[in-house]
């Protein structure tokens, strides 16, 4: 009986080793560009993206600006996520025409 927990704790171990690699591969790829026919961000991904920390990243989605998914500590946000929340605040230009002021002397007027 001890030879077989011994090599059913070695089978255990060799077959959690091969998970490990397989996990720490997948995270060195970039991420997929579709998942499902939908973008998908992690944290970090989509801080890069919009060029934001975790800390106001955090704010936006506790404050409910910014749609996400959750499994345990893992946050997922879609494409259609980020969409939305651009949507939001987006702001339309407002001048008249189509021509920018002239600038002199550094300044606009």
């Amino acid at each position: 009986m001890a030879k077989n927990t011994n090599v059913e704790k070695l089978c255990d171990r060799e077959l959690l080793e091969k998970i490990l690699s397989i996990v720490e591969r997948q995270e060195k790829l970039p991420p997929p560009a579709h998942e499902g026919g939908h973008r998908l961000y992690d944290n970090k991904s989509l801080m890069e993206k919009l060029n934001i920390k975790e800390k106001y990243l955090k704010k936006l989605r506790d404050n409910g600006y910014l749609g996400y998914s959750r499994e345990g500590d893992k946050y997922w946000y879609t494409q259609e996520d980020v969409d939305r929340f651009l949507r939001r605040f987006h702001y339309e230009a407002f001048a008249i025409g189509d021509e920018l002021p002239k600038q002199e002397g550094g300044g606009y007027v």
